[in-house]
């Protein structure tokens, strides 16, 4: 009767162990790949910050193409599952911000 016992218990633990670190791994899973997250982009800054460097000689034409690509390429390159707004309309900073 006390080998019976001490054999439920263990099952149920081993059960509730298992059960916990599924959840734990679902949970992981879904926040990574399917949860709706909200990324800054300062495309006003950025042009700003290109548009000093055009006018102080301090980048060509072919630069400034290229640093425009660029903005582009890192916008194409954030993942489906995240939700890019402008860092002007930013209220607090406790977004993650991606910069080109």
């Amino acid at each position: 009767m006390n080998e019976e016992r001490t054999r439920d218990w263990r099952m149920c633990a081993t059960s509730v162990l298992i059960s916990a670190l599924l959840t734990i791994g679902l949970l992981a899973a879904y926040d990574n790949y399917f949860a709706q997250k909200i990324v800054a982009l300062d495309v006003k800054g950025y042009i700003a910050e290109q548009r000093d460097l055009y006018l102080a000689g301090k980048i060509n034409d072919a630069q400034l193409k290229e640093s425009f690509d660029r903005l582009e390429r890192v916008k194409d390159k954030v993942p489906r599952n995240r939700i890019i707004i402008l860092g002007d309309v930013l209220v607090r900073k406790n977004v993650e911000e991606i910069t080109p």
